[in-house]
């Protein structure tokens, strides 16, 4: 199993916030699980640390993952493509990087863990048919 695991189930996992996706991403670890990442992810997640200590920790973890990569330009028209459909649907995504995210969990055939609201919406429109890592 192929697991995208966005910066929303990150930050609750490093934080120790109990959720149901922070749950899932411990059990992803502990199964040794494909768990993936991207750049923007990981961007998103390091920006958001203040103690250079854990900064470190955090990048080691992270080098060791798969990472993906876009497609130029595939990845970005598909993404592009993605929002104006949703937007056409009266779905407006407030971050072109949650479009992003999903294509390229799409295009790599990964499941998504993520409790964005954005990422959700784009899950549930079909219309890429990306799909969201089952949580009990």
């Amino acid at each position: 199993m192929r697991v995208l695991v966005d910066t929303s189930a990150w930050v609750d996992f490093f934080n120790d916030h109990p959720s149901p996706e922070a749950e899932a991403l411990a059990e992803l670890i502990r199964e040794e699980a494909d768990v993936l990442t991207c750049g923007v992810i990981v961007a998103e997640v390091l920006q958001g640390l203040r103690r250079s200590s854990t900064r470190r920790t955090i990048e080691r973890h992270f080098l060791d993952m798969e990472w993906l990569t876009p497609r130029e330009p595939e990845t970005y028209l598909l993404a592009a493509g993605l929002y104006r459909d949703l937007r056409s649907q009266g779905t407006t995504i407030r971050s072109t990087i949650d479009c992003l995210i999903a294509a390229l969990a799409s295009e790599r055939n990964a499941l998504v863990l993520s409790k964005d609201r954005d990422i959700r919406l784009i899950i549930e429109s079909g219309l890429l048919g990306v799909r969201a890592l089952p949580i009990a």
